[in-house]
């Protein structure tokens, strides 16, 4: 190989590495968030898997807070093979509550639908918080709002831990995702235990500031719509500044609080991104 072919061909690999490795963080804006007819029946059909292939069961933290819990367990798992575990945080609202099932929203079962089971084996805990997890407070400096979290947040890190100690759960690929006030509590769970997880995915929530010093080496991806009214962008359009630019970062034009979920956020796009992290 000639001298300049040869420079070329090494100037090709550099510049094929950077790329790669700037997907990892930056900020996105997606032009049209709309579904198709067939996507959307892609999504209801998500949303219809059965609440039975989540086992139920509780669990008491040293709080003595019960957290309710359903957790999908990998088919046909190998003995001598650890499995990621993805942590699902629900919403205020209908989710909160005793019943163990309303929790069981679209995000939990498309991880532990057959599509991505097929690819990505895991664990999918989905804890259903008795009250609120994450409270929003006004920032009068930043002018925006912050989330702070509840005691019953320590309960459910607790049961985590607990998990560890009795499944096949790979400890450097646990995963942690939530919407609205869940997404939230992903920031919340990022910033009480950066030691726990590999990666998190905060979709449309609000933030926690005072332990962003915390989370420099977490792989983070915010999702949130530009037309949110009930979590206002600009608190996630800060983290992002104050976090260096260093994390994920999709704005979704055309898109409020209530319409977040298409096929372009439950497809395979974020469940592939998420299992190729490890922690550090």
């Amino acid at each position: 190989m000639t001298r300049p072919l040869l420079a070329l061909f090494i100037s090709t690999i550099v510049l094929t590495s950077c790329a790669t490795t700037k997907k990892q963080f930056g900020q996105t804006i997606i032009e049209n968030n709309a579904d198709t007819t067939l996507s959307k029946q892609e999504v209801v059909k998500i949303r219809n898997l059965a609440n039975e292939i989540f086992d139920a069961a509780s669990f008491v933290g040293k709080e003595q807070i019960e957290i309710k819990y359903r957790i999908f367990k990998p088919k046909q798992q190998k003995t001598n093979k650890k499995y990621p575990l993805v942590i699902v945080y629900h919403g205020s609202g209908r989710p909160v509550g005793t019943d163990n099932k309303s929790q069981l929203g679209v995000l939990p079962k498309l991880f532990a639908s057959p599509d991505i089971q097929d690819k990505y084996p895991a664990y999918v805990l989905a804890p259903q918080f008795l009250t609120r997890s994450s409270d929003y407070v006004m920032d009068t400096t930043r002018n925006l709002l912050y989330s702070t979290p509840r005691p019953c947040l320590n309960s459910v890190l607790q049961l985590i831990d607990s998990l560890k100690s009795n499944l096949n759960i790979d400890t450097e690929r646990i995963y942690v995702i939530g919407f609205s006030m869940g997404g939230s509590t992903v920031i919340n769970s990022l910033s009480a235990r950066p030691d726990l997880f590999a990666a998190g995915v905060s979709i449309s929530g609000i933030p926690q500031f005072d332990k962003i010093h915390r989370l420099a080496a977490i792989p983070i991806w915010l999702i949130h719509g530009i037309d949110d009214t009930e979590n206002p962008i600009n608190s996630d359009e800060q983290f992002y500044k104050e976090m260096s630019n260093n994390i994920l970062f999709w704005k979704l034009k055309a898109t409020t609080h209530d319409n977040v979920f298409t096929t372009r956020i439950l497809g395979e796009t974020i469940p592939k991104w998420l299992f190729k992290q490890r922690k550090k």
